[in-house]
């Protein structure tokens, strides 16, 4: 449990909003979800970051900010299912610039979707501009056009961009935090 409290500790001090990293969702009290937190946590940000790295492999190096992603309860008061960060982390101290941190709710959408997932919160951070406009946009339809994902429609609006690329919600999200569900890394059991 030390392991999922220190990394959810990491999450809250890298995140937008610290109260966006929550388990009272999931399990409370959070023992459960803190347990399989401690014991998996590391193989799905394996799989997170794998997609990162391939998503990223479309950009040119040099025009590519260093990207870091993790998979990361957020509360349903959020409203969102993922988000993109752009501060500065006290460990790293100020000489070495921050990585833009991506953090995804592994558990809301379906595996299969992760990619897509992943390639909205990579084009917020690509843009380096909050919402859906005009740099968004370029973002997302080279990461979907790299990377062969449903491609944006030309003359999308940005609302409709806030959910694109479509991604399949999972019905019971709180399952995956628990590890009872068909999210947890392969070759593992749920419990």
């Amino acid at each position: 449990m030390v392991r999922a409290i220190r990394y959810l500790g990491m999450l809250r001090d890298l995140s937008v909003e610290p109260r966006w990293i929550a388990l009272a969702h999931v399990a409370d009290p959070p023992g459960e979800a803190l347990t399989w937190i401690g014991q998996h946590i590391h193989r799905v940000n394996q799989q997170l970051n794998a997609i990162l790295n391939d998503l990223l492999g479309c950009f040119e190096p040099v025009l590519c900010p260093d990207m870091q992603v993790f998979a990361a309860p957020i509360a349903p008061q959020a409203g969102v299912d993922g988000f993109c960060c752009d501060k500065p982390s006290q460990a790293l101290g100020e000489n070495r610039p921050a990585p833009i941190t991506l953090m995804v709710d592994a558990g809301r959408i379906v595996p299969a979707d992760w990619p897509g997932l992943v390639a909205h919160e990579l084009a917020h951070g690509i843009a380096r501009m909050p919402g859906h406009g005009v740099e968004f946009s370029r973002a997302i339809a080279h990461l979907c056009l790299a990377q062969d994902l449903p491609m944006p429609p030309p003359q999308l609006d940005a609302d409709a961009l806030r959910y694109w690329p479509p991604c399949r919600h999972n019905p019971e999200p709180e399952l995956f935090w628990l590890g009872r569900s068909q999210g947890v890394p392969s070759g593992e059991s749920a419990l």
